[in-house]
């Protein structure tokens, strides 16, 4: 039987520096697809010190223009070689393809989240104005379309952009739940940690200014930040304003390995974004026996079963994150029940649990 051939368009690819939890999902997935009965071909934009064609974990990846105008080549490539491919799946990621308008082929929309209006806490306003442009096209130009969400939350908001329910299926991320577990005995006194970019929609900085409050309550505790980002150097300057250069420590970058060990050290993981499709990270820490606080909105409230395998808290109370957070720390009964319930939750979510739900929304797309 000839295998179906796929075409994903994605701004990023898995090699890209600035990849993230998107080209995870994406890559992790489809990769799973593409050993099975599909061939896939990944299509992103060019990066210096990267081959302009290589296969990577079996699939062919085509990189080609550049990360500012990508857009209008993969608009280009996918009108001139639709007609290699049985289905296009597009990465309605911040600006969108507009592939209904230029392909005749299948085609299947994944979605991770919309920006809506918080684009424009992240970048200045001709350009969040750009963007809240571009996603606000969606409702025009996509109707009747196939779309992909990776949350129940994620797919909320495409109906609220003007699609229609049925044309919604969702598939959550997965987890590597093998690699994934504690390594560490947890830290005394206390850690938290942060695992992300360091964007200013990310939303470290609610952390940061809620270290004075936390010290207090409780003593001796330290914020582990990992990640790399353009809002570091002002992240810098509010640990410095507020006198906690003692108790925030910045990482960088790091390992995969590091990552997991910062994980298991610590007795919570704190995810402040202003926006999330779903919130991986709470999964890996979840594995690595820690439960996470996380930022009371969509993606995150999916990724977080709120008083069962985590906790949620508002961003506009910081007192009551504070209050929150050392309550648990003090509570070691309550803490360890969560813990158990958020392992045993994310063991069930591994990659190829995800990779079969994914090939049956694949087939339903094509036929």
């Amino acid at each position: 039987m000839e295998k179906k051939k796929i075409l994903l368009i994605n701004w990023r690819d898995i090699k890209n520096p600035e990849a993230g939890g998107a080209e995870l999902y994406f890559h992790e997935i489809f990769k799973r697809i593409n050993a099975r009965n599909y061939e896939v071909t990944v299509l992103s934009h060019s990066v210096k010190g990267l081959p302009d064609e290589e296969v990577v974990d079996g699939m062919r990846t085509i990189r080609t223009g550049n990360k500012f105008l990508f857009n209008y080549t993969a608009h280009r490539y996918a009108r001139k070689h639709q007609h290699e491919y049985d289905l296009i799946v597009e990465d309605l990621n911040k600006i969108p393809f507009f592939t209904p308008c230029n392909t005749k082929v299948k085609r299947l929309h994944m979605v991770m989240h919309f920006f809506r209006k918080s684009i424009f806490r992240e970048t200045f306003f001709p350009m969040a104005l750009y963007v809240y442009l571009m996603e606000r096209a969606v409702a025009l130009f996509y109707k009747g379309e196939n779309f992909l969400a990776i949350s129940q939350s994620t797919a909320d908001e495409i109906v609220d952009m003007g699609i229609k329910a049925k044309w919604i299926e969702v598939v959550e991320p997965g987890i590597d739940t093998e690699y994934f577990h504690p390594t560490e005995k947890k830290a005394d006194p206390p850690v938290i940690s942060y695992v992300g970019r360091l964007m200013k929609y990310k939303n470290a900085q609610f952390v940061i200014n809620a270290m004075p409050r936390l010290r207090e309550l409780v003593p001796g505790i330290v914020l582990e930040v990992a990640g790399g980002g353009d809002y570091r150097g002002e992240l810098e300057k509010l640990v410095d304003k507020l006198g906690v250069r003692d108790s925030v420590k910045f990482l960088g970058r790091v390992s995969e390995d590091e990552k997991r060990d910062l994980l298991s050290r610590s007795s919570l993981f704190i995810n402040p974004s202003f926006k999330e499709g779903w919130g991986i990270n709470n999964i890996e820490a979840n594995l690595c026996g820690t439960i996470s606080m996380s930022n009371n909105v969509a993606g995150l409230k999916d990724s977080v079963v709120d008083g069962v395998t985590g906790l949620l808290y508002e961003n506009d109370d910081p007192e009551g994150f504070c209050e929150k957070a050392a309550a648990v720390l003090h509570d070691k009964d309550r803490l360890s029940e969560l813990e158990r319930n958020a392992r045993e939750r994310a063991l069930t979510m591994s990659w190829d649990a995800m990779a079969e739900k994914m090939e049956k929304v694949i087939e339903k797309a094509l036929n």
